[in-house]
């Protein structure tokens, strides 16, 4: 099963962590090809509307859209390997300029070793999932500029021949959307396993449909 996560929806963890005030986030599981929230450096090209402000929302499509793309439906760019993103042909571009971004998650949800059931992941602290992530804006053939982003993975350390989510450590968040692009892959560690917890379910949570204020850029 594809892994989903559950969005973050305390404004205070984003208030806390990137000073962004006046976002509501109605809970919901993202799936692959979901518009999403994401935390970013603002724009250079917006970057007058906010001038103060280190970071910013927006929200784009769970799975990077590659500059060269021919539609805004290119598939399977919703992971991208951390020990390839650099010179991989639809994430290259996105890592060379620093296209670094957060996604917040209250739990992450995957295949348990049984198909029938789910793993839940969450932090033990009840702080939200910091999720390593590149960003990129797409224009279409009729002109809109179209957002998207990818999450970043590692090797899973539990599961051999499995992939894991990379989950930021907190004093790592500011540098891995701030440092040289040289410096950005001594971000991407494993996580602490014991600062996690792990919870076998029946099956996904239901929410409803995820929205988003209109004050998030």
């Amino acid at each position: 099963m594809t892994i989903v996560f559950q969005p973050a929806v305390d404004p205070s963890h984003y208030e806390a962590m990137f000073q962004i005030g006046a976002l509501t986030v109605h809970p919901a599981l993202l799936r692959p090809a979901d518009d999403g929230v994401f935390v970013r450096r603002p724009r250079p090209d917006r970057a007058g509307q906010r001038p103060a402000a280190r970071y910013e929302v927006a929200r784009g499509r769970w799975g990077l859209i590659p500059l060269f793309a021919g539609s805004r439906d290119y598939p399977a760019t919703y992971e991208a390997r951390v020990e390839t993103a650099a010179t991989e042909r639809d994430f290259y571009q996105p890592w060379k300029r620093g296209h670094r971004c957060v996604v917040l998650a209250d739990a992450l949800f995957r295949r348990a070793e049984s198909d029938s059931r789910v793993v839940r992941v969450a932090r033990t602290d009840a702080s939200p999932l910091a999720l390593a992530g590149l960003w990129n804006a797409w224009r279409s053939p009729e002109g809109q500029c179209v957002e998207s982003f990818a999450l970043l993975t590692l090797p899973s350390e539990e599961q051999p021949g499995e992939r894991r989510i990379v989950f930021l450590r907190d004093g790592w968040i500011d540098d891995w959307l701030n440092c040289p692009v040289e410096e950005a892959a001594a971000c991407l560690r494993p996580y602490d396993l014991h600062k996690l917890a792990r919870t076998e379910v029946d099956a996904l949570p239901q929410f409803h449909v995820f929205e988003r204020s209109a004050a998030a850029v």
